[in-house]
């Protein structure tokens, strides 16, 4: 079945592995929608919930993207673009998508017509320590973390650094970006994003969605936007479409 995405729109789908995994046979057909090279990065994962969702990353991009292109899930290509960042292998291809997983969540972000980055991370993960909001935050970001006191500067750090995952995902950057030049604000009309330090001048045509998903996990995304903030949808994957 064939989905329609209007240009600009970012649709997100989440998944939990023990929502999808319900018998070992249905995770074994699972990987026959690998490659090769993903069989074997599979096998080497050493905890069974690492291999899991990596595999349910798999499977969910290959269907989604699937359904947009109005093939099979196996029939297109998948490469590994700029610093790992997963693009469709074809040159033509109005669309983008992006993967992440956190603590036994799994998301996948498809966007058409602009570039897409996805990310999620578990509010419930061990204490961090406090020198991390100076070292991967601008001087503003960590005003608004010292604000929330020592019940809620946790969840805001969380909150920034999810959004600079995200955004360095669509732009195919990595963490080699000094994270501290890239300042998000909240604002009453959305979320903004100023470049610092060696980032300035970068282009600032990009928008961004931040949510509560579940109780336990915040799922950020980016996208390249050339007027406006595009419409963003979260939404729980349908289990049916992991068959073929």
């Amino acid at each position: 079945m064939t989905m329609t995405l209007e240009p600009g729109a970012v649709r997100v789908w989440h998944a939990r592995p023990e929502d999808v995994w319900v018998t070992g046979d249905a995770m074994r057909t699972a990987t026959e929608w690998l490659q090769p090279v993903e069989r074997e990065r599979f096998a080497r994962f050493r905890h069974s919930s690492d291999r899991s969702m990596f595999l349910l990353g798999r499977v969910m991009a290959r269907a989604i993207v699937g359904r947009a292109l109005g093939v099979a899930p196996t029939a297109w290509r998948w490469r590994e673009g700029p610093r790992g960042r997963p693009e469709i292998d074809e040159p033509s291809t109005e669309f983008s998508f992006n993967i992440a997983h956190s603590a036994g969540l799994v998301v996948c972000a498809l966007a058409r017509q602009v570039q897409v980055g996805v990310d999620v991370e578990y509010r419930r993960r061990p204490a961090l320590d406090r020198a991390v909001v100076s070292r991967y935050c601008s001087p503003t970001e960590g005003a608004d973390i010292d604000s929330r006191g020592m019940e809620g500067w946790h969840d805001q750090f969380l909150k920034y650094w999810t959004l600079k995952e995200a955004y360095l995902k669509a732009r195919g950057l990595g963490i080699a970006v000094h994270l501290a030049d890239l300042s998000f604000a909240f604002r009453p009309g959305g979320i903004s994003l100023e470049h610092l330090g060696t980032l300035a001048g970068s282009d600032t045509r990009w928008a961004f969605d931040l949510r509560r998903v579940g109780s336990d996990h915040f799922v950020a995304t980016a996208v390249s936007t050339p007027a406006g903030a595009p419409a963003c949808s979260v939404e729980p994957l349908p289990i049916e479409w992991l068959t073929v």
